[in-house]
C-alpha cells in the first residue's frame, strides 16, 4: 500500500474485503504502525500467526514490523478504515523519540491490541482515526491529522506502552519467513521451487513447511500459489489482458492450470471473477 502523500507518510482510506480476491488482503508487514477500524460486519486479522476477531464498531493497533492478514473466513463484507503511518512522525527529537515512541513500537510483547468501544480510553484512540479520516479532504489534513494521531499515540503510550524500551527479540521463524515471502514476491513470476523457497529462508524443506503452516495456516507452495493468483485477479480487473496472457506473466506453465487454480481458489473461473468486478466498479 502506498502512501497517499510521498511528503506526509500518512495513509487513510475506506475498504471493503470483498475488493480483495476471496476476501483477504494477503500477509504482508512494513515499518509503519497500522490502525483497522471495523465500521459495518466483522473481520479476523492474524499478527504473527495469531488470529483475532475485530467486530463491528472495534478497532485493532497493530504495531510496527509485525505480520499480518485481515480476511473474512465465511466471505462476508466488512467495511473497515485503514490508518498506516511511520512513527517517525511522532519524533520531533531524540527525547520524544526515546520516551514516548520506541517503548511502544520496541516493545516485544506488544505485536497488536484490540481497541474496543466500551473501554473508555481505546474508544479515543478508535474517534481519533475515525476523525482523521472524515477530514481526510480538507486541505489542513496534514495539521488535523497530526494532532489526532499525538492524542492517540498518547492514549497508547500512557495504557500499554510504559515498560522500559528493549531491543526487540524478533523470532528467528519469522524473520526466515519474511525472507521466505520476498523470495516469492519478488520471483513469482519464474520458475519457483520449494528448494528455492527454503534456501531464501536459509532453513531445511521441513522446517520450511512447518514454518509456513504455523504462521500461514498453508504450504509455501500454495502460498506461492495463491500469491500469483492475487496477482494475476488484479490483472484480470485493471488490464484487458487475456487470459493466456495473464497465466503466463504470473507465472503459470498455462491457461488451463491458472484456471483451474484460479477455480478452486477464488471460487469462481478467471472471466467470470473479471465480469462481475468490472461490472461493480463501472
Amino acid at each position: 500500500m502506498e502512501f497517499d502523500d510521498v511528503d506526509y507518510p500518512v495513509t487513510i482510506r475506506r475498504e471493503r474485503l470483498s475488493a480483495f480476491p476471496n476476501y483477504e488482503r494477503e500477509s504482508h508487514w512494513h515499518d509503519d504502525v497500522e490502525f483497522l477500524i471495523a465500521l459495518r460486519g466483522r473481520m479476523k486479522v492474524t499478527v504473527n500467526g495469531e488470529a483475532v476477531d475485530v467486530l463491528e464498531e472495534e478497532g485493532i493497533f497493530i504495531n510496527s514490523r509485525q505480520l499480518h492478514l485481515v480476511q473474512s473466513e465465511n466471505k462476508t463484507d466488512c467495511e473497515f478504515v485503514v490508518f498506516r503511518f511511520h512513527p517517525l512522525l511522532l519524533c520531533a527529537n531524540k527525547a520524544i523519540e526515546n520516551r514516548f515512541v520506541l517503548p511502544v513500537i520496541e516493545n516485544p510483547d506488544l505485536t497488536y491490541t484490540l481497541l474496543s468501544p466500551e473501554t473508555e480510553w481505546q474508544r479515543s484512540v478508535i474517534d481519533s482515526i475515525l476523525r482523521i479520516y472524515y477530514m481526510r479532504y480538507e486541505t489542513t489534513l496534514a495539521l488535523g491529522a497530526q494532532g489526532e494521531i499525538f492524542l492517540a499515540w498518547e492514549q497508547l503510550f500512557r495504557h500499554i506502552g510504559r515498560a522500559p524500551a528493549k531491543v526487540r527479540e524478533s523470532s528467528p521463524q519469522l524473520s526466515q519467513l519474511k525472507d521466505m515471502i520476498y523470495f516469492i514476491s519478488a520471483n513469482y513470476q519464474g520458475k519457483v521451487t520449494l528448494d528455492d523457497i527454503r534456501l531464501a529462508g536459509n532453513v531445511g524443506k521441513t522446517s520450511c513447511c512447518q514454518i509456513f503452516q504455523k504462521y500461514l495456516n498453508q504450504t509455501p507452495i500454495t502460498y506461492l500459489t495463491v500469491f500469483r493468483l492475487r496477482k494475476g485477479a488484479d490483472l484480470l480487473v485493471k488490464t484487458d489482458m487475456t487470459i493466456v496472457e495473464i497465466s503466463e506473466e504470473v507465472g503459470f506453465s498455462g491457461a488451463s492450470y491458472f484456471a483451474e487454480a484460479f477455480k478452486k481458489h477464488m471460487g469462481e473461473m478467471p472471466s467470470e471473477y473479471r465480469k462481475k468486478r468490472r461490472l461493480v466498479s463501472e
